[in-house]
């Protein structure tokens, strides 16, 4: 039970809410990245760890934040 709910908050929400997360704020500064990049898809395994890493953090901080606010709507 334990490596379903590690599993689906780890890989499911936080990197992939890190990844579109990143992908939209690049989107929108204009400076057009893919995906394929953003998630860290190359042959260099350092690239490879920063990226995902990267989309880790970003993920765990919009994931806060996106509980924070539907906390705040649902009991606020």
């Amino acid at each position: 039970m334990n490596l379903f709910i590690d599993l689906i908050l780890r890989r499911i929400i936080v990197r992939v809410l890190g990844l579109y997360t990143r992908y939209f704020f690049f989107y929108t500064i204009g400076k057009k990245k893919t995906i394929k990049y953003l998630s860290g898809n190359t042959k260099e395994l350092s690239t490879s760890l920063s990226q995902d890493f990267k989309n880790a953090i970003v993920g765990t901080i919009s994931f806060v934040f996106l509980s924070i606010g539907i906390a705040y709507i649902v009991w606020g």
